[in-house]
């Protein structure tokens, strides 16, 4: 298991399929994009919303903390770190979709 994913579960936070991800997308939940604006606008999926990493800190007030956030990114480590940042600001449901980036 990678470091990435122990530290999403260890703070309460899991990994979703694809399937779980739309149910949570269509009852409300965000899906966030942690990538950089270039890969971003090289592709991204359906309905993301691009928030960068290095802008997560100061960026995320237009998120409601009350539905679920779903992260996805080109790196596990990036999407534990936004998860971190993000149960910081007192987010309870933040998910890392797997496989997204493949």
């Amino acid at each position: 298991m990678s470091l990435a994913l122990r530290t999403l579960q260890r703070a309460g936070r899991g990994s979703l399929t694809a399937r779980n991800a739309e149910y949570l997308l269509a009852t409300g939940g965000q899906l966030v994009d942690v990538r950089s604006p270039d890969d971003f606008r090289r592709g991204a999926l359906p309905g993301a919303r691009n928030l960068p990493l290095d802008a997560l800190a100061y960026d995320c007030d237009y998120l409601d903390k009350t539905e679920p956030v779903i992260l996805y990114g080109s790196q596990d480590v990036a999407c534990a770190r936004a998860a971190g940042l993000l149960a910081g600001k007192g987010f309870k449901r933040i998910y890392h979709l797997a496989g997204a980036d493949d």
